[in-house]
């Protein structure tokens, strides 16, 4: 093969014998027969089960879903165990599952990628049209002469980087020349690097020692805003999306950490009574953030091809936010008079999970709400026993959320 001057250039393409076939090693094949031999024998355990036994119609509908679902992924499993492969010709590529079989020509492929998983990396092959292909290496014991046929193509990872550089390049609003706004990206990189910390700092403070607690949660209820002034004030610095290829620095962090603070703290510290009222204003108070996250400015990047993604992915987090916020701001802004309800412990429990929980068990102590088992503090928990006289005070919320307390009459 010669380059554009005439010279020799080595193709080490050119030294693999095509076709290559790559069968499913060993070890892949005897998982999988274990796996469909074990789903198999748990699907017809399913279908003796319910010849045997007297369900009702829906019953006998569901476990016989179930196991006709348990029966599909064995058959699945043990066709992929002698069915799999890989197979690599010089201007293509085949691989065949259980039941599918897909076959790219070179000019289908748009490139390659490499996604990063717990434990390996993985190719992944992109056309361009449909969905793309991620390829276990150790499935099919792919070497050297995989990597030689993958590296050939594309490379959309180090494309979309160097389209993202120069895009910061060529942004004024950053520098008056490529060199300074290179300098600026640089900074920009290390105090995002410091704001990460700063909610995994928050988690800590909240949980630890949670004190002032009025400042934990102020602290929760900006840092999102933080990351979205941010990204309007320099849409081409920062990003909230953290796109694989983009050289600008991610602010997610400060988007998904203090809603979860916010949530967290108000599952621990406040009983509500009025959870449909708190959905409903939660998801209102949150919206204004997730409104804002959508309509921030974007840089103009391919890397960015899907710009509804991540308020979809945020409306939980948003919600969250919305929720725990106002819970807690209704408690903490609540001076209103509580009512006073006199009422005997029956029980106790803890419920052991990430932290731990203290309930009591009360006796019915109003007509109209059937609350009777209550978290407390670990200290009151310690001081009561069953049978012993305590008070419920229901408190009418600063926004018209009830909340409640249980502790000593006195």
């Amino acid at each position: 093969m010669r380059d554009a001057s005439g010279a020799l250039v080595h193709d080490p393409q050119s030294e693999i014998r095509y076709p290559v076939v790559y069968k499913m090693t060993t070890g892949s094949q005897i998982a999988s027969w274990i796996l469909g031999l074990f789903f198999g024998t748990c699907g017809v355990g399913l279908l003796m089960f319910l010849l045997q036994g007297s369900f009702d119609p829906i019953g006998y509908a569901f476990l016989g879903g179930i196991a006709l679902c348990l029966l599909a992924v064995s058959v699945y499993c043990i066709a992929y165990a002698m069915q799999g492969s890989l197979t690599l010709e010089a201007q293509a590529i085949e691989i065949r599952k259980a039941f599918i079989t897909r076959r790219l020509q070179r000019s289908e492929i748009l490139g390659r990628r490499i996604t990063q998983g717990r434990s390996a990396s993985y190719p992944v092959i992109v056309p361009r049209t449909g969905a793309s292909i991620t390829i276990e290496r150790s499935t099919f014991g792919l070497d050297d002469r995989f990597s030689t046929w993958f590296n050939a193509l594309p490379d959309l990872d180090a494309q979309e980087r160097a389209e993202a550089l120069a895009m910061v390049e060529r942004d004024a609003s950053l520098g008056s020349s490529a060199q300074e706004r290179l300098a600026t990206l640089e900074k920009a990189k290390q105090a995002v690097k410091v704001l990460n910390l700063l909610p995994m700092g928050l988690l800590f403070w909240s949980f630890v020692y949670p004190r002032p607690y009025a400042a934990i949660i102020a602290c929760a209820a900006v840092l999102p805003w933080v990351a979205v002034v941010l990204t309007w004030a320099k849409p081409g610095l920062f990003q909230l999306d953290g796109k694989k290829g983009d050289v600008r620095p991610n602010l997610a962090m400060l988007l998904i950490m203090p809603p979860l603070v916010l949530a967290m703290r108000a599952l621990l510290d406040v009983t509500l009574i009025d959870f449909r009222q708190l959905f409903l204003w939660g998801f209102v108070l949150g919206m204004p953030l997730c409104v804002a996250v959508f309509a921030a400015p974007k840089a103009s990047s391919k890397a960015t091809t899907k710009p509804w993604a991540l308020p979809l992915l945020m409306l939980p987090f948003m919600m969250a936010y919305g929720c725990g916020l106002l819970a807690l701001t209704d408690a903490m802004w609540d001076s209103a008079k509580p009512e006073v309800f006199r009422t005997a412990v029956t029980g106790k429990d803890i419920s052991h999970g990430k932290t731990t929980t203290y309930y009591l068990h009360l006796a019915p102590w109003s007509k109209t709400i059937d609350e009777d088992r209550i978290s407390v503090p670990h200290a009151y928990y310690e001081a009561v026993d069953k049978a012993d006289v305590v008070c419920v005070r229901l408190h009418p919320g600063k926004f018209g959320l009830r909340w409640m307390q249980v502790g000593p009459c006195g």
